[in-house]
């Protein structure tokens, strides 16, 4: 797959999960943040054995240690964005959660122990001011629980994007790390449900039609091709690709969800797109130069 085609595919795939915010926020009438991740997972795991049974063998070792991995990194992913639309609104969950684009730079620093370019620094520093509009009360700044989730969701999706570069890069098998961090997340939201909470299966059409649009659109095509499009860019490049699911997730919240923009959220995600997108401007002019 060459670069363009690869990129075409990941925005797919962001604008798919970018639908998610809705269907979640309309399944979560009815169910409970965990409750909600098992029976989404439990149906997109069974899709994906079905269809594709035969990409599925063999698997090594290797590709299963590092598919669990991502699990465990993608299953914190969605428990804190569920958490987080549990409380907020779709739209600051979305702009909140995708502020990963900026973490991602920043944990490349740390990891290989440089500072980051002047154009990430420049697009961390906008995007922080974004945060800090976007978070904005009357009463001052402060962040609310579902916001505050919403954050560690972004921390925790800026490692996956790392993880998922460092293990899917130059394999055959990056499907079944895919399939495999459906896999898991399956099995922990299925285990805390029964842990945590009271299993219940949807009661409304209008549930099961966002459970099942979750599980075929947002998990059976967003999750599992992610690692198959990545596997054909850069982390940073795939960082990028993040504005599109807020921008999405805004115009369906305001249109599907009445969700209302306060001056200050409309100058938080505008400095938010901003910070996402300058870098790949500055870098781009850079090279031409």
């Amino acid at each position: 797959m060459s670069e363009k085609s690869a990129s075409v595919l990941l925005a797919a795939v962001i604008i798919a999960r970018a639908t998610s915010y809705y269907f979640i926020k309309i399944g979560m009438q009815g169910l409970d943040v965990f409750n909600l991740l098992s029976v989404r997972f439990t149906i997109a795991t069974i899709l994906l054995t079905a269809l594709f049974f035969k990409k599925l063998h063999p698997m090594t070792r290797s590709t299963f240690a590092h598919g669990t991995i991502l699990g465990v990194a993608f299953f914190a992913v969605m428990a804190f964005e569920f958490m987080a639309l549990k409380t907020a609104a779709a739209s600051t969950v979305a702009f909140l959660e995708n502020t990963s684009i900026v973490i991602v730079p920043i944990l490349i620093a740390i990891t290989t122990r440089s500072l980051p370019s002047k154009s990430a620094l420049i697009g961390i520093a906008v995007t922080v001011l974004g945060v800090g509009f976007l978070t904005y009360n009357p009463g001052g700044l402060s962040l609310s629980r579902g916001e505050i989730y919403a954050l560690l969701a972004a921390v925790s999706y800026a490692v996956v994007i790392l993880l998922t570069a460092r293990y899917a890069s130059g394999r055959d098998d990056s499907f079944q790390l895919g399939y495999l961090q459906v896999f898991w997340i399956f099995i922990f939201s299925t285990a805390a449900t029964f842990l945590l909470e009271t299993p219940q299966m949807p009661q409304s059409q209008t549930e099961w039609t966002a459970i099942l649009a979750l599980a075929v659109v947002c998990t059976g095509f967003g999750f599992t091709l992610q690692p198959v499009a990545q596997q054909h860019t850069t982390p940073e490049r795939a960082g990028m690709f993040c504005a599109l699911n807020p921008l999405c997730a805004t115009i369906m919240g305001t249109t599907l969800l009445g969700e209302t923009l306060s001056v200050y959220k409309l100058l938080g995600i505008t400095c938010i797109i901003v910070g996402l997108t300058l870098p790949i401007i500055l870098n781009s002019l850079e090279k031409k130069k």
